[in-house]
């Protein structure tokens, strides 16, 4: 994981992203988002639930971000 891209995210956001702010980073659709963590490249992605509300930890999005940025490059 890289570091910076997961001190961007906590300094921008905290440690706990919403699912429209994970929207906003991944550049998609909150709809979008929705639609992936559940049959889609976002299944994987670890959900931390407040009530019925869906979170996502920095670091795992930063860890996500990583590895697409590596299968991207390689």
């Amino acid at each position: 994981m890289s570091f910076l891209t997961a001190a961007h995210l906590m300094s921008k956001y905290g440690p706990l992203l919403t699912e429209d702010q994970l929207a906003e980073v991944l550049h998609r659709e909150p709809g979008t988002v929705r639609t992936q963590r559940s049959a889609g490249p976002l299944r994987d992605l670890p959900v931390v639930r407040a009530g019925k509300t869906p979170l996502f930890h920095a670091e795992d999005v930063a860890n996500l971000i990583d590895t697409w940025r590596d299968a991207v490059n390689s």
